[in-house]
């Protein structure tokens, strides 16, 4: 069985926010759940996946979410769904606090071995990587 609070998961930093794994993909084979937490005014990097869907479920703050050619402003409670190569970022639209949303990705045809050995860490040393390298700060700035 795997469950636990979030106050148990793995934090981490990437892009200038913070992050905790909460259900990594070595755990799952399948899939991963990721808090997100976005600094006040911040965005995630635009990025997009070949090989896997994710789910947003955003429960505070407030967002412009980013997919494809569209964009859509969302309040919490607010669920957005991001489909396999479809670029797509967030932008916390409050000036004054964080924005928090679960991520959720879906490997439906498995998880291919690039994107799993070595870990949940490895693979997001090497996206870490990719997003400093195009400009994007480890740390949060405040």
């Amino acid at each position: 069985m795997y469950a636990k609070q979030f106050s148990e998961g793995e934090p981490f930093r990437c892009a200038g926010n913070e992050f905790v794994m909460l259900l990594p993909r070595d755990e799952t084979k399948a899939c991963e759940a990721v808090l997100q937490m976005v600094r006040p005014g911040g965005t995630t990097p635009p990025n997009s996946h070949d090989t896997f869907m994710q789910i947003y479920l955003i429960w505070s703050g407030e967002a412009n979410v980013f997919i494809g050619v569209e964009s859509r402003r969302l309040s919490a409670p607010a669920v957005a769904f991001v489909p396999p190569r479809a670029e797509h970022w967030v932008e916390n639209l409050l000036p004054d606090r964080e924005l928090h949303y679960l991520c959720i990705s879906v490997w439906p045809d498995g998880i291919p071995a690039e994107e799993f050995d070595g870990g949940w860490k490895k693979v997001y040393a090497g996206i870490i990587d990719s997003y400093v390298s195009r400009g994007y700060p480890v740390e949060p700035q405040r």
